[in-house]
């Protein structure tokens, strides 16, 4: 997995958050690195890039601090509280090798270790009351197939075809939580702040949806006029018979307790 960022705000939408990833937990036999090298990035560039390479490889290329912490415990940037205000401006190189292949989370957890050992970074979780977006029924009620119960391997959302210049998910097996999850990942665009299911439905259902993404000026970018179609929010009501309701709720946060500016070396 490939992720090229271009500015710090563009990097803030790319890692995303679910909330059911946020309960972790330092188990002593996190795995490690084989080999890392880490060093203080002084280019001044603003762009960075981050990936998960085949063969077990991480390489971080002028990635700040806050979004290497964001990656290893993969939740969104703003899911971390608290921390020296560097956290967002020092910037680092990593290019580290786990002893064998293992998908993204393992080498995730290996970020975690390097992270403890390098930086003596130091977080625990706590619930805090934030902004998010409540998933509830609309009126008139929900608009969804139900659906078989299947695998966590088979609870996902696909890409879809449709009009041009839209964004079409079709989903398959999915609860309201997970969904509630997911919503944030695949509309970025459109949502900033955590997603959390309070429709009270049981099972699982498939659906799909059509939507046209909000249109946000980035650093190099002038604003532009959206294209015509359904927002999310929308979207959600009329396709799903659901609303997303601005609210403040309490939600799982990583709290950063200590971390230091310069690593040990090598």
């Amino acid at each position: 997995m490939k992720i090229s960022i271009c500015t710090l705000r563009s990097a803030m939408a790319t890692v995303f958050v679910s909330s059911t990833m946020l309960a972790f937990a330092q188990d002593p036999a996190v795995p490690s690195f084989e080999a890392a090298d880490v060093k203080v990035n002084k280019s001044g560039e603003i762009r960075m890039a981050v990936d998960f390479q085949g063969g077990g490889r991480f390489t971080a290329r002028n990635v700040p601090m806050k979004i290497l912490i964001a990656l290893a415990y993969h939740v969104r940037p703003e899911a971390l509280q608290e921390g020296p205000r560097w956290l967002e401006s020092e910037r680092f190189d990593i290019v580290a090798k786990a002893p064998q292949t293992g998908p993204p989370d393992d080498i995730r957890r290996m970020l975690q270790t390097l992270l403890a050992e390098r930086f003596k970074l130091a977080v625990h979780t706590e619930q805090r009351i934030m902004p998010a977006y409540g998933l509830v029924a609309a009126k008139g009620g929900p608009k969804l197939q139900p659906s078989e119960s299947a695998v966590l391997s088979e609870q996902r959302c696909g890409p879809g075809g449709g009009t041009p210049g839209q964004k079409h998910v079709v989903c398959r097996h999915m609860t309201m939580a997970l969904l509630a999850d997911t919503l944030q990942e695949i509309a970025s665009r459109d949502l900033d702040v955590p997603v959390v299911d309070e429709t009270g439905l049981r099972g699982a259902f498939d659906f799909k949806l059509d939507w046209t993404p909000a249109v946000r000026p980035t650093d190099d970018t002038p604003p532009t006029d959206p294209l015509p179609g359904p927002t999310l929010f929308e979207a959600v009501e009329t396709q799903l018979g659901l609303r997303l309701e601005s609210r403040r709720l309490p939600l799982p946060v990583i709290v950063i307790d200590s971390v230091e500016r310069v690593p040990i070396e090598n």
